[in-house]
Parts: structure tokens; sequence; C-alpha cells
């Protein structure tokens, strides 16, 4: 591996507040561990023939200059108060990693660098929060890995990322002019959106729903003793057509998004595990409703509070309301992660009690409307054919969440991955948690099923431990 930099200067420059995303990540990456990586987002760019690693230098130098997150820098005072500061000039480090003449083993290469990089962490106050990798074939470049800061890039602007840069080192080996900048809303500009009045009644709104959500919310969705011993996070992932041709036929059913349908089956199978008759958890949102808003390289994830009640007569009835909280969520998602703090610690005082919001629900896949191209084909004959393909495997834990499901494309398939505190959920019951979701996916696509039979359906049922106090 060889250490090269690229050097940008005379790009915009300014300081201020730091936005409602980037606190909000700071905070989660606070509480956790400053010292460990933090889930840091990656994504790759494959690269055309007939350029050389000069050629992707210079574009890395490029693309800092386009995106003022990749050259912000992150420091809290002594009242907690986040700054983000934008530097105009500097270098960026840049690993080549060396395939040799034959270039073998491209993907294993990424996959590896990927894993090792996603778990750095990063000095937010001094260092760049983009660490790019090129791999070349002895001097021919083929790929660029390019990882974030969670801070500077959520899962939409990693894509957003990959995607410009993709566009420039293919405009440079067609010998066209570089592309402009794509038109998107910068860090700096949205911390002043957040802060105007119509920014302030967003925020405002925001708040006053988690307010209303806190005041019935179940104080935990674990109602029974953990077992001894400190937490001990890990997780196992599942890769499965069955379901995501299952989701795909029911969202078109109930003219719902498949996130509702996701939703609706996760919160019944932890339902079920845990024997909670009402669902908790926080829906992971976007917070990108305008173009430029959507285009934006930058952290603007925060989650919002669902609460989701478990009973009915089918499971349609479920996902309605799995629809209706989740639209309320997504509109009530951008928020001042610090006063939010405040007011839980109100909500505890005026309850008598400590609540536990550990459970966090991530549709992280780029379409979440009906795939009809899907839904055309997948008869009951196919999606059970479609059974015996899917695999669970365990999976490095990256959360630190008593339960975090979080939900990707992949071609042709979905892949479900569920990180949880083995104190809670073990080994077992993380492949329990998961086949059950499938399971439940696929029978209620062709036939009723009722919320009171998701236990006996799915071979669930919660763990025989004492009660908390």
């Amino acid at each position: 591996m060889e250490r090269r930099s690229v050097a940008f200067t005379r790009q915009s420059t300014g300081s201020g507040p730091a936005t409602c995303g980037q606190v909000s990540m700071w905070l989660d990456i606070t509480d956790k561990d400053p010292s460990e990586a933090f889930f840091n987002p990656s994504g790759e760019v494959e690269i055309p023939s007939g350029l050389t690693v000069e050629d992707v230098l210079d574009e890395l130098g490029a693309l800092m200059c386009r995106h003022e997150s990749l050259r912000t820098f992150l420091t809290e005072d002594a009242g907690g108060r986040l700054t983000q500061t934008v530097t105009g000039a500097g270098r960026l480090p840049v690993d080549l990693a060396d395939l040799g003449a034959g270039g073998e083993g491209l993907w294993a290469a990424l996959a590896g660098r990927r894993q090792a990089v996603e778990r750095l962490p990063w000095d937010l106050s001094a260092e760049l929060p983009l660490r790019p990798t090129v791999f070349h074939r002895a001097g021919e470049p083929l790929a660029v890995l390019l990882s974030v800061a969670h801070t500077a890039a959520d899962g939409t602007g990693v894509r957003n990322l990959v995607t410009d840069l993709a566009t420039m080192v293919e405009a440079r080996a067609k010998g066209l002019e570089r592309p402009a900048p794509p038109d998107a809303r910068q860090p700096l500009e949205q911390a002043r959106h957040e802060r105007s009045d119509e920014g302030g009644r967003r925020l405002a709104g925001a708040l006053d729903h988690w307010r209303a959500r806190l005041a019935t919310v179940p104080p935990t969705m674990f109602p029974v003793a953990a077992a001894p011993g400190p937490p001990s996070y890990h997780a196992a992932v599942l890769f499965s057509r069955a379901a995501d041709l299952a989701l795909n036929l029911q969202a078109e059913r109930h003219d719902v998004s498949g996130t509702a349908i996701l939703l609706g089956a996760t919160g019944l199978v932890l339902g079920a595990y845990t024997g909670m008759p009402v669902c908790a958890v926080q829906l992971i949102c976007a917070n990108r409703v305008q173009e430029r808003e959507r285009r934006a390289v930058a952290c603007m994830i925060q989650g919002a509070l669902v609460t989701l009640d478990l009973r009915g007569e089918s499971f349609g009835d479920v996902v309605t309301r799995a629809w209706t909280a989740s639209l309320r969520a997504y509109r009530n998602s951008l928020y001042d992660k610090r006063e939010l703090r405040r007011i839980i610690r109100s909500a505890e005082e005026e309850r008598g009690v400590r609540l536990d919001l550990s459970c966090v629900f991530n549709d992280m896949r780029e379409e979440t409307r009906p795939d009809r191209r899907l839904t055309g084909s997948a008869d009951e004959a196919a999606v059970r054919q479609a059974l015996r393909d899917s695999l669970i495997r365990p999976e490095p834990a990256v959360e630190q969440e008593k339960f975090a499901l979080y939900a990707e494309d992949t071609p042709e398939m979905l892949r479900l991955t569920l990180h949880a505190d083995a104190r809670h959920l073990d080994a077992a019951a993380l492949r329990d948690v998961l086949s059950g979701i499938e399971r439940l996916l696929v029978e209620s696509a062709f036939g009723e099923i009722r919320p009171d039979e998701v236990g006996a359906l799915t071979g669930i049922a919660p763990p025989r431990r004492e009660a908390t106090a």
C-alpha cells in the first residue's frame, strides 16, 4: 500500500452551527465510543479503461472541491455547541493498492479494504472526512473505494458521492469536459435553512411529535431481565429473494410502500419474541424532501419514534397502521437532538420511568415503492421455490442497540441485517427473528394471518426470564 496525497485550493470557506444531521450523528458517536469507528459508510467506483493513476488522483482532488462536507471539520465547545468549519485548501491522503501485473482479486481486495477502513475511527476536528483507496494493476486504475466519516455522509450521501465521481471519471475517459457539480444544498447552507422561519417550524413540529409519542410509549420493548453480564453485540444477515417477492406483492396489494410492509412484519415478530402488544422503534428517516437535499453529499438521517399497535384482525390492519405511522415519522424527523434529550428527560420525570428507546428500524433501500417487475411473475409457487435459496449467516456487529434491523437492496434479493445485544437476543434468537420475518412475509402474501397467530406461525415465543423492575 502506497500513500499519496492530492491538493485542493481556492475553495469556499466558512464556519457556523452544525446541521441537525451532523449534531445527531456526533452525539451517537460520542455516546457509543468516539475512539471506535461507528459504521463509516463507503462505496466503490469502477474506473473505465484508458485512465492513469494520476488522472484518478486529479479527479479526487476535484471531488473535494465539489462537496463542502468533504472539507468540513467539527468542533465542540465547553457548552456542548457543535461548530462546522469548511476549509478552502489542503491535501487529501490517498492510498494506492497495487494488485500486480495480473490484477487478480480486485473485488476480494476491495471487500477486505472496506472491512478495514469502515472500522477506523476519525478525528473529526482535524482529519478530512474522506479516505480514498485506488486499486490499480501495475499503474492502470481499476476501482476507487471511498470511505467517508458518517458525520459527512449517510447512505444516500455516499451514493451521491459515488455517482458524482463515476460521472467525472467517465467524462475524463471519453475526453469530455468535467461535468458541472450537482446542484445540491451544502451543509452550511443546510444549517442556515434549519434556522430560518420555515426550518424552525419544521424542527418545532418534530419535537411536538416526539412529546406526543413519549407520553405513551412503552418504557421498554424488552420487559424481561437481560441475561447476566455486560452488553455483547452481534449480528446476522438474511439474504432472501422470497422475502423480496412477497414484500413487493403485499405493497402492491395494500397500496403502501414496502417500508410499511416490512415495518409491520418486523413489529409483529419482535412483539411475538418480547410478548409486547405495541412495538416502539426509531424509524431512521432520510430527511431529503427537496431536490437539492436529495442530491446532497451530507449526513441528514435522524430517527423518529414510531409506536405501532400490533393487535387487530389481520396482518393488513397492522400494515395500515405502519403506513400511517411511517408517513407521520418522515414528516417529523428533523430536529435538534440536544433539545430532544431534554424532552426525553422531562418525559421520564413526568412518568416516573426510564425510557428505553433502543430499537431501530432502517429501510435503506433506494426504492421502497412496489416493483411491478417483480410482482408480475411472483406467483405462490415461485415465491415458495425461492425460499430454498435463502441464506442466514453471522456478521460482525457495528451497532450498539438492543435491536437494530437494516434492510438493503442486493441484486435480485432483499438483505436484512439484524444487530442485537446478545443478552436479549442470542445467536439462535437472531436467526429465529430473521427467518420469522421472512416466513410472515411469505405466508401473509398468500393467506390471511392474524396478529395473534404470528408466534405459532414462526415458532417464536418470549424468553422465560424474570421480569424487570
